[in-house]
């Protein structure tokens, strides 16, 4: 019998990362990237790009982080999705006015991006999704490619923007979280055996994608620099953990069932289901 699948409107809520430097990580969250801050103390604060909850960034810090091992397991790049062309564009421009790097621009067809990272090496994505009706199928699936992105054309979308700055577009959210993984058949059979969501792409070499919904992704792995890789430390900087936000509350209680057949441990309070995938990466299953 196949898994249920998850509701359609399933999708990524927050990522919560450890940092060593809270400072100037919010520096560049807030001054480079252009997300508000919702709350904040001494060694941790929650961003969103409104500046009211709920966040979609949370940055914990731990001065005395240890280093992560080579090859190990954590975050790709967590993908901030803005809701149009001209926001991205818009981003872009604030980006090369910050004059901070950036590590490349892409076209995946399904939508336009451009990857940078934060001062501690997490990667970034900032990405606009294309018309979802114009995405490519194959099989009846959402294909993604990797094509140079026509950049020029892009940034015609400014042709009568005047150049203030005021954030990260309000309709900002997390559109996906790509990982690094130690084994992606694992990686599979915990987030679509177990968890119900669809695998969308299996055809890049050394990566897998999968979704609710139709959407194109939701969740990427890949062991491109981790096949066979170690955990970090627990108290490694980078990833902590991240969100699913479930849209029938009713659902949770399959999750957390079919996560204990699993053998999964799963600790249930607060209306939140959480778990770790099978690298150790902590998730927590709500509701919106």
């Amino acid at each position: 019998m196949s898994t249920p699948r998850l509701p359609d409107a399933t999708h990524i809520g927050y990522v919560h990362l450890r940092v060593r430097d809270l400072e100037r990580s919010l520096a560049f969250y807030l001054d480079v990237l252009g997300l508000k801050m919702v709350s904040g103390g001494m060694h941790t604060a929650t961003l969103s790009a409104t500046g009211r909850g709920p966040g979609l960034l949370v940055l914990t810090e731990k001065k005395d982080a240890p280093g992560r091992p080579p090859r190990s397991t954590g975050l790709y790049h967590v993908a901030f999705r803005v809701p149009n062309r001209r926001a991205l564009a818009m981003q872009i421009a604030h980006l090369r006015d910050a004059q901070w790097p950036l590590d490349g621009f892409a076209d995946h067809d399904v939508s336009e991006a451009v990857y940078l990272s934060d001062p501690e090496g997490n990667g970034i994505e900032v990405y606009a999704d294309r018309p979802r009706e114009t995405w490519p199928l194959r099989g009846g699936v959402v294909e993604m490619v990797t094509v140079p992105l026509d950049l020029e054309g892009l940034m015609r979308e400014l042709s009568d923007w005047p150049g203030t700055w005021e954030g990260i577009d309000t309709g900002t959210d997390v559109g996906h979280v790509h990982l690094r993984v130690s084994d992606l058949d694992r990686t599979e059979t915990f987030y679509s055996g177990v968890l119900g969501f669809d695998v969308t792409q299996r055809s890049l070499p050394g990566a897998l994608f999968l979704s609710a919904g139709g959407y194109h992704h939701h969740i990427g792995g890949n062991v491109w620099h981790s096949e066979d890789g170690v955990r970090p430390p627990a108290d490694a900087p980078g990833l902590i953990s991240y969100s699913i936000v479930v849209s029938d509350a009713g659902f949770l209680p399959t999750l957390e069932a079919r996560l204990r057949d699993a053998s999964v441990p799963v600790r249930s309070d607060d209306g939140a289901v959480r778990a770790a995938d099978p690298d150790g990466i902590f998730i927590e299953l709500v509701t919106a």
